[in-house]
């Protein structure tokens, strides 16, 4: 039996597939103790070569190609799931990749703690640069335990984690297919584990590639907007489900911050605007940020001052759409240092 199935969604990433793939093959856990499932979404590019190519290799790889597109991470990632036969289950996103003893310290942590999740922090790689947070003194397995509060406030991501594939499969938790499915899909299994979440702060292991002009929310569109507010609608509805309302104003809050950066990036933003107004209409607490420039934004939003807003997110994405800037922002906002 294989220790841990790692599911990989592909779609036209024949540019960095080798790449994440690799982090996996070398994985200091040994590659055969890894079930790696490589579920591809039609490409139109090479992945599907690429991806035969490897499962001629190994006979851990299992390559699985859809016949049609289905336009999000979501289907293939189910498909992954459906198709996963080892006890604990992990994600990569066929652009990113993992630390060589990824597999192997997180596999540890969630067999010695007994728990359903165990969550790492994840490094930044920007211009060919691995950036890790600053607080980060050194590398170290430290664990620290999140309590049934404490565990909802962890970054919704799927990535960056290692799951009880009994939690996921026995509670029906799968990626709804609308945007922001990943936050949805994690969520749902924070609120269905009845154990603590085992969180490794000092261990960067997952690579999160920020630079990526072909990920979905560099192409933002209306409707990229408009999908992702469909997922934190999800969101809330589970939270209402699950009464955990006490955390959703901060939540919430999260999501909609989100929802601006997409708003910058918008053509039509007049109609991102209605759209974000019509969604925080709908709900019955305020949206805070602790950030003048985005506060500001929102309560002219919030007072029907779209035009107001419109201007000062066109202000904003002048800094946004200058590369150079904004990942001196971003590493400055993210406090984020060089890893050596």
């Amino acid at each position: 039996m294989y220790k841990v199935s790692v599911i990989i969604p592909v779609y036209n990433a024949e540019d960095t597939l080798k790449n994440a793939v690799d982090s996996v093959v070398n994985q200091t856990i040994g590659f055969e103790n890894i079930e790696l499932i490589l579920v591809d979404d039609n490409s139109s590019d090479g992945s599907k070569e690429i991806i035969s190519d490897y499962a001629n290799e190994y006979d851990n790889v299992k390559p699985v190609f859809l016949s049609k597109n289905s336009g999000s991470p979501s289907t293939p990632r189910n498909v992954g799931i459906d198709n996963a036969t080892a006890p604990y289950l992990m994600f990569l996103d066929n652009d990113d990749g993992y630390f060589s003893d990824y597999c192997e310290v997180l596999y540890n942590s969630i067999e010695k703690n007994d728990v359903d999740i165990v969550n790492c922090n994840h490094a930044s790689v920007l211009n060919n640069q691995v950036y890790i947070p600053s607080f980060i003194e050194n590398i170290d397995f430290e664990e620290e335990v999140r309590d049934d509060r404490g565990k909802m406030f962890l970054k919704l991501a799927c990535w960056g984690n290692i799951f009880n594939a009994s939690l996921i499969k026995q509670n029906n938790i799968r990626f709804p297919t609308t945007l922001y499915e990943d936050g949805v899909f994690y969520l749902h299994c924070l609120l269905k584990t009845q154990k603590p979440v085992v969180r490794l702060p000092n261990y960067p292991g997952y690579l999160y590639l920020i630079e990526n002009d072909d990920s979905i929310t560099h192409k933002a569109s209306l409707k990229t907007l408009t999908r992702f507010l469909e997922g934190y609608e999800i969101c809330g509805r589970l939270l209402e489900e699950n009464n955990r309302r006490d955390v959703e104003q901060e939540l919430f809050s999260n999501f909609v911050r989100m929802a601006i950066f997409i708003l910058i990036k918008l053509d039509n933003v007049s109609e991102g605007i209605k759209a974000l107004y019509e969604f925080e209409s709908r709900l019955d607490f305020d949206i805070s940020f602790g950030s003048k420039p985005l506060d500001l934004v929102n309560s002219k939003i919030m007072n029907k001052q779209f035009g107001q807003a419109k201007l000062l997110l066109k202000s904003m994405g002048l800094v946004y759409n200058n590369k150079k800037i904004k990942n001196r922002i971003f590493i400055d906002y993210s406090n984020l240092k060089p890893l050596d």
